[in-house]
């Protein structure tokens, strides 16, 4: 008999069913000396509240208590994480209570919730009854909050710099993605104030060096309207550093833009006091390779850029449209520039060929200069109103000034070219 009662628990382990158990064990327990711990065990490895009830708590009859049942109800309700299990205990003198048991559940739930560091975790403790909503409120706190957040940011910064050298790895995506849905689940249960606090540290980190007001605005601007439909916390920050990137590039190219811009400028300067044969000597035989030299080559590559990322955006969206505006504008300088200096290297075949002189050759560039970029030079405006010229604007409007009346008689210019053999540089302009 004692060989059967010591090999009861293992044959209840073997035979796991939790019908098979509660059947078995209450013809077996009916035999068993200690009946009530009996009963004890095979409802909690039945995990069946309602097997609990066969437990007579013989031995504390006199005190009306009953702490081997209610010890089964406190076992399976932590055994299930449920707190519900707690009411069936009749609580007396030298047993256990409804609030300890409750109260060792939601322990339970902080704990493992806790140690798996998974904020999903905490809605369950959000369904113990309100006197016990603090442990919730400590879930949630210690799982949620900008710190864990950044633990969590370095951690995707990791895999995502893995990727960049594997970047057909299926488990470093897995985990990257498993990460990311996490950090929302853990952003969404974050305080207001935390959130806030969380996103403008980020928001410093991303935009930390853009000084220019410009272009502040301009990353604002677009940002609002993604922020406006967009809740994940992960796109968010991705779209604000792909837009502060973009907008830095955008500024960058107006720049380039500008002090081409800058040179044409300075060029006029030139002519009007005189100094034409220095810009024709400084163009060389190759105007294109005067561009080149002077921030159009890399205006040339910018632009490039800029058009793959257009490229990104729907042509029907509204990111789209502003973007090209600004990326016309800018092509619109590198095309102007680079007109004037193809007129010029036309001047150059003309020469090379015979049908003008030097004399004339000379006059036509000149004439093509002033005519061409004053026009361009006057109309040109930046993307950004902070991009400014290093022309003085007192010295450029003398310029104009004194262009405009060189230029009034270079009308015939067109006609150099069309019909070289007759062409009357007299008539061009008085230089």
């Amino acid at each position: 008999m004692k060989q059967f009662i010591y090999l009861f628990p293992i044959f209840l382990i073997v035979f796991s069913s939790c019908s098979l158990i509660t059947e078995i064990g209450g013809m077996m327990c009916t035999l068993m000396p200690d009946s009530d711990h009996c009963y004890q065990f095979t409802a909690v490895q039945s995990n069946s509240p309602s097997a609990c009830e066969k437990i007579k708590g013989s031995k504390f009859k006199d005190t009306r208590s009953n702490p081997p049942r209610d010890k089964c109800y406190l076992q399976i309700a932590l055994n299930r994480g449920d707190h519900t299990v707690c009411n069936n205990i009749k609580w007396w003198p030298l047993s256990y209570s409804v609030e300890g048991c409750i109260g060792d559940v939601g322990q339970k739930l902080l704990t493992n919730a806790l140690t798996a560091d998974n904020i999903n975790s905490c809605s369950s403790l959000k369904k113990l009854p309100a006197a016990y909503q603090s442990k919730y409120t400590e879930c949630i706190h210690t799982l949620a909050n900008p710190e864990k957040i950044k633990a969590w940011d370095n951690k995707m910064a990791s895999l995502i710099e893995q990727l960049k050298k594997d970047s057909s790895n299926t488990q470093l995506k897995k985990e990257l993605e498993k990460l990311k849905t996490e950090k929302q689940a853990k952003y969404e249960a974050m305080t207001d104030s935390d959130r806030t606090a969380y996103f403008q540290e980020k928001r410093k980190e991303i935009m930390g060096d853009i000084e220019d007001e410009d272009v502040a605005s301009s990353i604002s601007k677009e940002y609002t309207k993604y922020r406006e439909w967009e809740k994940n916390i992960n796109n968010l920050l991705d779209r604000l550093e792909e837009i502060t990137t973009k907008q830095k590039m955008i500024k960058q190219i107006d720049e380039d833009a500008n002090t081409l811009v800058d040179q044409v400028k300075e060029q006029l300067d030139w002519i009007v006091k005189e100094k034409q044969d220095q810009i024709i000597g400084e163009m060389g035989e190759s105007a294109k390779a005067w561009i080149e030299k002077n921030w159009g080559d890399k205006l040339k590559w910018s632009l490039k850029e800029m058009e793959w990322a257009m490229g990104k955006y729907e042509k029907w969206s509204e990111m789209y449209e502003s973007m090209k505006g600004k990326y016309d504008k800018l092509k619109w300088a590198y095309d102007e520039v680079m007109g004037v200096y193809n007129r010029v290297d036309q001047v150059n075949k003309l020469l090379a060929e015979g049908k003008i002189d030097a004399g004339k050759a000379k006059v036509l560039k000149w004439a093509v200069l002033l005519d061409k970029w004053l026009e361009y030079a006057t109309s040109y405006v930046p993307v950004f109103w902070s991009t400014i010229s290093t022309v003085s604007k007192e010295t450029f409007g003398v310029v104009i000034e004194l262009a405009k009346k060189r230029a009034e008689r270079s009308t015939a210019i067109e006609k150099c070219f069309d019909d070289p053999a007759n062409c009357d540089t007299d008539k061009i302009s008085a230089y």
